[in-house]
């Protein structure tokens, strides 16, 4: 990966558990890392630690409008020339199919296409346009198993769709910027032994979840993290507007 060190990458969400080993990772590959991160300032300065401290660097953005979104690109493109973008803070936010709480109904698609839809491809745009005015750089969506399918947990229907919609604006990014060096690509992992993917969930939960998946294990937070690193090393371009199922055949297209 000796390309990254040459890297100046974008990630949000780095106080959770995979925009935290994004970090890591893309700085143990030599890249220089801008991280994001809404309230965990504690966890994503542990995130960047390892980092030299000239190759990091930590910015609170609250991802949940188009006009913060703008304003986090603004910010990140006045302290360096950004090559990857990582799109990777989101909301899970539930909303109940069952029951009389359309409160958390409404609240909880708000949020879910504000974050993870309006800002999330507002910032894509953002990076696209810059990108292409220098002819390279690589943009990567986290998407989720479950915006392919649908959630298999029926209170998340927002966040599958929400993920949905992603990758589907990250399809047409690519498509719009394939002649001007602009990748685009979309990672949907399955089941993650970390952050969302286990949050709430006891050791026995854990395995059970484990045990009906088709390797026997969820998808471990590192992978994520090297797939990304290789796609921002930029060798196989022609893999631009590719969604790269992560879930060890847990669901094949």
């Amino acid at each position: 990966m000796y390309e990254l060190s040459r890297c100046t990458a974008l990630i949000t969400g780095v106080s959770g558990a995979i925009g935290s080993r994004l970090a890591s990772t893309f700085g143990g590959y030599g890249a220089r890392v801008i991280g994001t991160y809404r309230t965990g300032v504690d966890a994503a300065a542990q995130a960047v630690s390892s980092l030299p401290p000239d190759r990091r660097t930590l910015v609170r953005a609250d991802l949940s409008d188009a006009d913060a979104a703008r304003a986090l690109w603004h910010e990140a493109t006045a302290l360096a020339d950004i090559d990857t973008v990582i799109v990777n803070a989101a909301a899970m936010a539930p909303t109940p199919l069952r029951g009389d709480n359309s409160e958390a109904w409404d609240a909880g698609w708000q949020e879910s296409l504000r974050v993870n839809v309006v800002g999330a491809a507002t910032l894509m745009r953002e990076a696209a346009v810059t990108l292409a005015a220098r002819g390279t750089g690589t943009i990567i969506a986290i998407s989720s198993w479950a915006g392919q399918q649908g959630s298999r947990i029926p209170d998340l229907g927002a966040y599958a769709a929400s993920k949905a919609a992603l990758r589907n604006f990250g399809q047409t990014l690519a498509r719009a910027y394939a002649r001007e060096g602009v990748c685009v690509y979309m990672i949907a992992p399955g089941p993650v032994n970390g952050g969302m993917g286990t949050a709430g969930l006891s050791d026995d939960d854990i395995h059970a979840v484990a045990e009906g998946l088709a390797t026997g294990r969820h998808v471990e937070v590192q992978e994520i993290a090297e797939l990304a690193a290789f796609l921002a090393s930029d060798r196989v371009p022609s893999l631009t507007g590719s969604t790269l199922d992560l879930n060890g055949v847990s669901y094949v297209r």
